[in-house]
């Protein structure tokens, strides 16, 4: 596993951002060059959450091979400072540029107060966090803080997380009425286990060099599970598409390493960036410039539009990777 870069890891981030950008702007597409086209090319988000958190669990298990299993405060604080860095300081701006921009009633009161506290400590409660995309936030926060755990356990430490998702799963057979028993038994969890899987059987198992071909099928796959021209209704099966699909193309970067494909690439630096920054524009040019999908009567221009706004967020993104993501981390891992 020493030394490989995961070009295609970058390009499922990509992806995955994309897939649910489009999702939530796809009004803006539809009425251009077909009726409905941004509901046909972006009819769901959550498979590019979900790949996200398959992403998630590869990438932690990857980072922390080489730890030394006895350092057990070291890596706990490592691990958590390295994950809040990458997390927190762009979130907690953009959620106070939320309330400045699209909530000029906010007070802080008691309640406001309080829910402003558990969306940035990433504390379920009923409802969306302020910035709402924020919710899949609260997932990946439970993953880490459980994955930190589990460096207690010391060289038994796989053991325990396996035990966990175990208990997960287990959980999610039941119905819950409370939001942190809800919270805690949703089903999507399970993808950051499919993540931790892959990267197990990276370790232990020889890569075939056929993925390095075939991945190219598994992209298409997973494309048309996003069109939802494939659909699964029982959970398990998805589970194991998304997952051996994601599987085949991460892999296939132990096998094979091609040229970078730079588009995809740059879209898979900027991913958290674009994820959480894309809701930002079309919110702006209907709040401040009275500007609403299908504001144009003309097919081509709406489609042209669309593009200029993706440009956008696609602009803007990249300067909050480069001026806050990438200043944040090398500040505050010094």
């Amino acid at each position: 596993m020493d030394g490989k870069k995961l070009s295609n890891i970058q390009y499922l981030r990509g992806i995955a951002a994309l897939m649910v950008c489009g999702f939530h702007t796809q009004n803006w597409l539809n009425n251009s060059l077909t009726e409905n086209l941004g509901s046909q090319l972006f009819p769901s988000g959550e498979y590019g959450v979900e790949i996200f958190f398959v992403i998630s669990g590869f990438i932690m298990i990857y980072t922390t091979r080489n730890y030394d299993p006895q350092l057990v405060k070291k890596n706990f604080f490592y691990f958590m400072k390295k994950r809040i860095v990458r997390i927190v300081p762009l979130y907690t701006l953009l959620t106070f540029l939320w309330i400045f921009l699209f909530v000029p009633g906010f007070i802080f009161n008691y309640v406001n107060t309080i829910k402003l506290i558990k969306c940035l400590f990433f504390i379920p409660y009923k409802g969306y966090p302020i910035l709402y995309l924020g919710w899949t936030l609260n997932y990946e926060m439970l993953f880490y803080v459980i994955f930190a755990l589990t460096f207690l356990f010391k060289q038994y430490r796989i053991h325990a997380l396996i035990c966990v998702f175990i208990l997960q799963f287990i959980l999610q057979q039941f119905t819950f009425s409370g939001v942190i028993p809800k919270f805690l038994s949703n089903g999507v969890i399970s993808f950051f286990f499919v993540g931790i899987v892959s990267a197990l059987l990276v370790q232990k198992i020889k890569i075939p060099v056929i993925f390095g071909k075939i991945k190219y099928l598994s992209y298409l796959l997973l494309i048309l599970l996003h069109l939802e021209i494939i659909y699964f209704a029982q959970h398990i099966f998805l589970l194991l598409f998304i997952g051996i699909n994601c599987f085949i193309i991460i892999t296939s970067d132990f096998t094979t390493q091609e040229k970078v494909f730079k588009p995809l690439f740059f879209l898979g630096n900027i991913s958290f960036s674009l994820y959480l920054i894309h809701p930002f524009v079309p919110h702006i040019l209907m709040s401040y410039f009275n500007i609403n999908p299908g504001f144009i009567d003309n097919g081509i221009l709406t489609f042209l539009f669309y593009l200029l706004m993706l440009s956008v967020i696609f602009g803007i993104s990249y300067l909050s990777y480069k001026l806050i993501e990438e200043k944040f981390n090398k500040l505050l891992t010094r």
